[in-house]
């Protein structure tokens, strides 16, 4: 039998549940094990997590439509959902926060850089992975995990994100761009 207020994992978990968990999490952390916290959450409920459709958000020029679905009245963090088209991808980025990435549906594939004098735009890459359904992944504050993210497949896919900020008047707040295309959308 779950604990209250932690969903049973032999049923779909809605955001609001996962909200719940998360809040609790966050709060009853120390501020530098926030990650961690939800990183343990998502990799317990990513399997069973059910989204809403969002088709009326727009898909922006770079083939992706990304939807905040909550932000922390405190500010400890916001929860985005993203819809990758194929072909779709990023601007190379850092972020402001840390972060926790979910695969709800599909494949992501991630670039990713370091810092250098040379090379294009400040940064080179240093490789490149493919993650599918249920993986997750974690990033630090810029400038650790500088990267791009991209749909390599034909198929459509969804991504869950869990940032350390409040995203809720603008989600690109969590970005820091490198090069010259910024992240505008």
């Amino acid at each position: 039998m779950p604990k209250d207020g932690i969903p049973s994992l032999q049923s779909p978990v809605d955001i609001a549940s996962l909200v719940k968990e998360a809040c609790t999490a966050v709060t009853c952390a120390a501020a530098n094990c926030h990650k961690d916290e939800i990183t343990r959450l998502m990799e317990r409920v990513l399997p069973h997590i059910k989204l809403d459709d969002f088709s009326d958000t727009p898909v922006n020029a770079r083939g992706y439509r990304r939807k905040v679905l909550y932000s922390h009245p405190s500010g400890f963090f916001s929860v985005l959902q993203v819809e990758w088209h194929p072909g779709a991808e990023t601007p190379v980025h850092g972020h402001n926060a840390w972060g926790c990435v979910g695969v709800v549906s599909g494949e992501i594939g991630c670039e990713t850089y370091a810092q250098c004098d040379k090379g294009e735009n400040g940064v080179r890459s240093t490789g490149k992975i493919t993650a599918g359904k249920g993986a997750i992944a974690t990033v630090n504050p810029n400038p650790e995990g500088i990267h791009r993210l991209f749909n390599p497949t034909d198929k459509v896919t969804t991504t869950i994100h869990v940032y350390g900020m409040d995203l809720s008047d603008n989600p690109c707040a969590i970005n820091v761009p490198y090069g010259p295309s910024a992240h505008r959308n």
